[in-house]
């Protein structure tokens, strides 16, 4: 049986429509970020199939896959200056922040008798990609006159290294920066990209400025939860994704380790009652396939207390079930719990 992440087709559509129908109310439209798929083909296919009109991909290899499937390819990774030629012939819409990039973007798309689409990331204090406001126009400036090249909007990145949400204030500089360019140039940008699902909470109250038309979701779809506040939205399904892993072991151990320990480390976990026996389970997933912190167990009663490359220990002495060899464990996921079970070789993939 080994470990398996078990996939709700059903759910994952629900999330889908509810999250599009959501958008439609207040006039914005979306991008499915599918990189948390790590590249499933059934999986995308299946999202596009149902209404994903325009996916988005970190890496050009996951969006090579995906050539001919009939949906709009975003990357939002901004592009490797290595692999320029490839974001021209696999991406319709790539983020770019780097003046350098789109002069690398535009020789590409001319050489391959193409037009390229690029969106200005603005930077709102995230600190992860996006240029400085001094920066905004001179780039847009250069993408309007760089043949090859389309001003397909500007946009932000929120709510990933930094956790930065959005709120009213940065979604407003977000809202005058794009009026900016458009005064200043005389055109009207198709997109304002407001950012990802930590996005969908204001998107969800009505709060977004009605010159943000745009964002690029993904764990809400994903995972029905809103970044940065972990809490659904209204419909959402939490249960798409369902890690299953099988009991090793199961003992009644004492729930301190003994003997000489290396300097500077402390027990994996805490004792519930120091001194006590604790029933353990020793469960076949470990951190080559995800790490425990982004593992929460289904079974409320069982305690994580660690885990290494290929295991993890957990304390069942209060759990549900009686654990034994060859019964297994169930986990929901985090976000980067869900990236690393899909990207594990180890972890087979059942599609419900």
């Amino acid at each position: 049986m080994g470990s398996h992440l078990t996939i709700d087709q059903g759910s994952l559509l629900q999330n889908l429509r509810t999250i599009k129908a959501i958008a439609q109310r207040s006039g914005v439209s979306i991008s499915v970020v599918t990189k948390g798929l790590v590249g499933h083909e059934g999986l995308v296919k299946l999202l596009v199939e149902n209404g994903a009109d325009s996916i988005c991909e970190a890496h050009i290899q996951n969006l090579k896959k995906f050539k001919d499937l009939p949906a709009e390819k975003w990357l939002i990774r901004s592009p490797l200056p290595s692999e320029v030629d490839d974001v021209v012939r696999y991406a319709d819409v790539s983020l770019v922040t780097e003046m350098s990039v789109l002069e690398l973007l535009s020789a590409a798309a001319a050489e391959q008798g193409r037009k390229h689409k690029a969106v200005i990331m603005l930077e709102l204090g995230e600190l992860r990609e996006g240029c400085m406001p001094d920066e905004l126009v001179p780039l847009c400036e250069a993408c309007l006159a760089l043949p090859s090249l389309e001003l397909h909007g500007i946009g932000a990145n929120l709510s990933c290294i930094n956790e930065i949400i959005p709120n009213e204030n940065n979604m407003a500089v977000l809202a005058e920066a794009a009026s900016e360019v458009e005064n200043v140039f005389s055109v009207r940008l198709p997109l304002v990209s407001g950012g990802s699902s930590s996005a969908v909470k204001m998107l969800e109250e009505g709060g977004l400025p009605p010159a943000i038309n745009h964002l690029r979701i993904g764990e809400a779809i994903l995972l029905g939860n809103i970044v940065c506040y972990d809490m659904p939205y209204e419909g959402a399904r939490e249960d798409i994704f369902t890690l299953e892993a099988e009991v090793i072991e199961a003992k009644s151990k004492p729930s301190l380790p003994w003997g000489e320990r290396a300097p500077g480390t402390a027990p994996a976990g805490q004792p519930s009652v120091p001194g006590a026996l604790q029933k353990r389970a020793l469960v076949a997933i470990g951190k080559q396939d995800v790490f425990a912190q982004y593992l929460a167990p289904i079974d409320t009663g069982i305690r994580i207390l660690g885990d290494t490359s290929d295991c993890l220990v957990a304390d069942v002495t209060d759990a549900k079930n009686e654990y034994k060899p060859g019964d297994t464990v169930s986990f929901r996921l985090k976000y980067n719990g869900l990236v690393s079970a899909m990207a594990s070789s180890y972890v087979e993939k059942i599609l419900l």
